[in-house]
């Protein structure tokens, strides 16, 4: 059993992600155009934790892990540490890269019970306020402030716009999936 402080320390850390998850999710809504969808704390279908944001665009998903540290954040093969000093730095305890890769097939999967097996799926670090002074191990693309984060998911865009599929996909994520046995 997990002392007290632990499931508490676990719970703040879960309810402080979900406000920022929220909060980012507002933001990219304004700025991101009408065809994209926005999905903040979304609950995956295998009852784990919720995963920060994923968004419908153009072309793909994109399954984003959003970080609200100060400082300089680096990255080597996916251990993540903020700088605290000139040669001393802390690590974080939760490597956002590997949460975003992982909740990328998290979605997928749940996208395959829902009857979309091909739709590609892009997980994405975002760090709201913290500078990435060395990143580039990480497993997936980094980017800093939610105005580049709009600018990647548009530029990376490939092709027109469809309001039906972007409502397909939403569909079938928000669809309970059940099966019946016999």
């Amino acid at each position: 059993m997990r002392p007290l402080r632990s499931v508490l320390e676990a719970v703040w850390h879960a309810d402080a992600r979900g406000r920022l998850a929220e909060r980012t999710a507002a933001q990219l809504r304004e700025q991101l155009p009408e065809d994209h969808v926005v999905l903040a704390r979304y609950a995956p279908r295998d009852r784990g934790d919720r995963i920060a944001l994923v968004i419908i665009g153009r072309d793909r998903l994109f399954v984003v892990e959003p970080r609200d540290e100060d400082g300089d954040l680096q990255c080597y093969q996916d251990h993540w540490y903020r700088r605290t000093g000139p040669n001393a730095a802390h690590p974080l305890s939760d490597p956002p890269s590997l949460r975003a890769r992982r909740n990328a097939e998290r979605v997928r999967g749940d996208l395959g019970t829902g009857g979309f097996l091909n739709v590609r799926i892009e997980p994405l670090v975002v760090l709201t306020r913290a500078r990435p002074d060395d990143v580039r191990s990480s497993c997936v693309p980094v980017i800093a402030g939610l105005d580049a984060l709009v600018r990647y998911m548009l530029r990376s865009a490939s092709g027109d716009a469809s309001p039906e599929r972007t409502h397909a996909l939403a569909s079938a994520l928000a669809r309970n999936i059940t099966v019946a046995a016999s």
